[in-house]
């Protein structure tokens, strides 16, 4: 390019020359001539030296010393030493980086220097440390020479294209790149994030410390901040370093991968403050920590003592200790239901490993005042993780079923009836109604006129759940009862299982009056005699005691 340029600035002094001899008079005059000149460019590097594994700015500042072979008028000159529409391009060449931005656009370049727009490269990261030339084509237009006269200036105008060199550094220093991750976090609770990082420069970082950034809210470090920072002091070239966190993910985090920014902040060894690029590692936590219930039963009656069990699952990931699952009743909207009691609502079991379960059991006391109907059950599960943080579990919900209130007992008399004007011995069953075993069950028996009672009351030493038993009472019929049934009341005293004694509510049941089957006539004439020797022969005896 050099030699063309050459070449045509000869052809163009020639021309000149040749026009000088033909119009000396032109010349003479200084109102005519030629101006003869070009742009002579260079670049210049201003950045700082770069680090392999990095993308940086390669920022260049164009020169134009200019060239003036035969001067004349100032806007001549300026024509032929200003290169237009210049285009910068930088290229690889051998250096070790990629140039990420294509042709840039610089404008007119005029005597003097003109900004460059910044070229975006990447130092590859295998750089080694050292110094490169990089090219950069530059192509511009430019006028050669300018004809100047009474008339209108005549240009030589020229298209050009040359490459110059910028020098590059890449620098020896230290240099990251992290090496393996893993975490104990779980969706909904805290765990542990570590990160190996290995130093794969050249030279040794003192005083570094490693800051990791959270990119989401939904994982956060500590005491839930963005950001966590640790201290690791001197770190040599091939020198690996275990940094380790502790995170939290948010209840109800989705189940993906989260980034973590690391950055190393170091003293390099001029003591200058360093900052390494971003380092980016994903972060995946476990699941949520779950459970599950199966083969739940209810016997739950409106007034009674009832049972509920269920079989609680760990359904992982991770194994739980000293679980204990606690159980509630629910009204329907969040509040506990103080008609349904649990006498002991927490259950203690073993330690769950993932897929083992367990059984519960609890006795429930619904209060007499509960309408039958389907009431909520709620399981909650209290346990400590592997860094035995205590946690609790989501609530499992059930339903559970309470049935109608019944009685104690069931009173029936088993006699067919009584005489009126007689007595007869009643057979009386009681059966146990519920779910409990009862002893020393005492029964009073209870009439009014036209019955009584002389022998009233009876006792059943035990009666299991749905057992019946018997007694035996004196009831006692007026001569002049009518023929129908009568009320016959119970009281009954009893003892539960746990010793308390209870006395039931009065059950009455009816006892038939049947009329009497005597005929109401006088004693027939032998009975008659009969009963008067018979009287006759008693007072003779006792006459005859007298006597004697």
């Amino acid at each position: 390019m050099t030699g063309d340029r050459t070449a045509a600035l000869a052809v163009t002094i020639a021309v000149i020359c040749l026009a000088a001899a033909v119009t000396p008079v032109v010349a003479q005059t200084g109102r005519s001539g030629t101006v003869i000149g070009s742009p002579e460019l260079a670049l210049l590097e201003s950045s700082e030296r770069f680090e392999p594994g990095t993308r940086a700015q390669l920022d260049l500042t164009l020169t134009n010393r200019g060239r003036i072979v035969r001067g004349g008028p100032s806007e001549h000159e300026s024509r032929v030493t200003t290169a237009r529409g210049v285009v910068v391009e930088a290229r690889a060449g051998s250096a070790p980086i990629k140039v990420n931005t294509g042709a840039v656009g610089v404008g007119n370049a005029p005597t003097g220097t003109t900004s460059v727009p910044s070229v975006e490269i990447t130092v590859l990261e295998d750089a080694e440390p050292g110094t490169y030339r990089v090219p950069v084509d530059v192509s511009y237009a430019y006028t050669r020479s300018v004809n100047y006269g009474p008339y209108s200036p005549e240009y030589n105008d020229f298209d050009d294209e040359e490459t110059v060199y910028v020098t590059i550094r890449v620098r020896d220093q230290a240099r990251f790149a992290v090496v393996s991750s893993e975490t104990g976090a779980q969706v909904g609770d805290r765990g542990s994030f570590a990160v190996t990082v290995e130093n794969v420069g050249t030279r040794t970082a003192r005083d570094t410390s490693v800051v990791a950034q959270s990119r989401s809210d939904e994982l956060t470090f500590g005491t839930e901040s963005s950001e966590s920072t640790a201290q690791v002091g001197a770190w040599g070239p091939g020198k690996r370093k275990t940094v380790e966190y502790t995170v939290m993910m948010a209840e109800g985090a989705t189940l993906r991968d989260y980034t973590v920014d690391l950055t190393v902040d170091y003293l390099d060894t001029d003591g200058i403050d360093r900052t390494s690029r971003a380092l980016n590692v994903g972060l995946r936590p476990a699941p949520e920590q779950s459970f599950s219930l199966t083969n739940v039963s209810t016997s739950l009656r409106s007034g009674e003592e009832g049972r509920v069990a269920a079989t609680i699952v760990n359904e992982g990931p991770e194994p739980v200790r000293n679980p204990v699952v606690t159980l509630s009743a629910s009204d329907g909207n969040g509040d506990a239901n103080t008609n349904v009691v649990v006498d002991s609502p927490e259950y203690a079991v073993d330690d769950l490993a993932p897929g083992e379960r367990a059984r519960v059991v609890y006795t429930v006391e619904v209060s007499s005042a509960t309408s039958p109907g389907v009431r909520q059950l709620e399981f909650t599960t209290r346990y400590r993780n592997g860094r035995n943080d205590l946690r609790e579990s989501d609530r499992l919900e059930t339903q559970a079923r309470i049935e109608p209130r019944r009685d104690r007992f069931v009173i029936e008399t088993v006699t067919d009836g009584i005489e009126a004007g007689s007595s007869r011995e009643v057979t009386v069953q009681i059966t146990n109604n519920r779910d409990e075993p009862l002893t020393n069950v005492e029964a009073k028996t209870l009439v009014g006129d036209p019955l009584s009672s002389d022998d009233d009351e009876g006792i059943v030493p035990e009666l299991a759940p749905g057992e019946t038993a018997s007694i035996i009472v004196s009831l006692s019929a007026s001569s002049d009862a009518l023929a129908k049934r009568y009320p016959v009341s119970f009281d009954l005293q009893y003892q539960l299982p746990d010793g308390d004694t209870e006395v039931s509510k009065t059950y009455t049941t009816a006892v038939r009056v049947n009329k009497s089957e005597g005929t109401g006539l006088p004693l027939s004439v032998p009975v008659l005699v009969g009963a008067v020797v018979l009287v006759g022969g008693v007072g003779v005896f006792g006459w005859r005691r007298r006597a004697g």
